[in-house]
């Protein structure tokens, strides 16, 4: 898995004590795992034991294939149609028109939580927050995983989506809130924020 197990593990918890934790396991043998703000859909071999036995400690199981239910801490399971949360990410990637998101080395300072920026091709950007990038670690991978492709998304879309042979993370963008930040990205707007460090290179 190219994420990061604490970071996602602590999304879980946050989600199963706050809005609702989705967990939908498909017929097709796949985990589609949501909180408010993100959703992880991954191959059911995959999902390391490490998030199973989180998952089993805070809702007492890991649901059985065609099961799909919203869990909520103090409350019994809502569970749902199965589908409801299955939304095949994986095939929505190649609908996307934008796949070149790349995380650039700029991070800003906001209220309630910072700001990473993404750049794709023709220099365009987006944001989203700090704890997205903290998610996302393309290190992670297994041997038996392909490198994530870059992060897909488009103008009408309010999330980003990376993928790779196995499982596919979803995070929303975060939005413009405050006429600085607009500032910030109209005077970058022709720039370039990936460059690369270079050792043997000073400026």
């Amino acid at each position: 898995m190219f994420v990061n197990e604490n970071v996602l593990k602590r999304l879980i918890k946050a989600a199963w004590k706050g809005g609702g934790l989705h967990i939908e396991h498909t017929s097709e043998g796949w985990f589609a795992i949501s909180g408010m703000y993100w959703a992880l859909e991954i191959d059911d071999q995959m999902l390391s034991n490490k998030v199973k036995a989180q998952i089993v400690e805070l809702i007492g199981e890991i649901p059985e294939p065609g099961v799909a239910c919203l869990y909520i801490k103090n409350t019994d399971p809502q569970c749902e149609v199965p589908g409801a949360t299955y939304r095949n990410r994986m095939a929505e990637y190649d609908n996307l028109k934008e796949k070149s998101y790349q995380f650039s080395n700029v991070y800003l300072k906001a209220k309630n939580g910072n700001i990473v920026l993404l750049e794709g091709s023709g220099l365009r950007k987006v944001m989203i927050p700090e704890w997205a990038a903290d998610l996302y670690d393309a290190d992670a991978v297994e041997s038996d995983e392909t490198k994530p492709e870059p992060g897909a998304t488009d103008s009408r879309t309010a999330y980003v989506i990376w993928r790779n042979n196995v499982m596919a993370l979803l995070v929303l963008k975060r939005e413009i809130r405050y006429q600085g930040e607009r500032e910030f990205l109209d005077a970058v707007e022709e720039a370039s924020l990936c460059w690369e460090f270079d050792e043997d290179e000073e400026f």
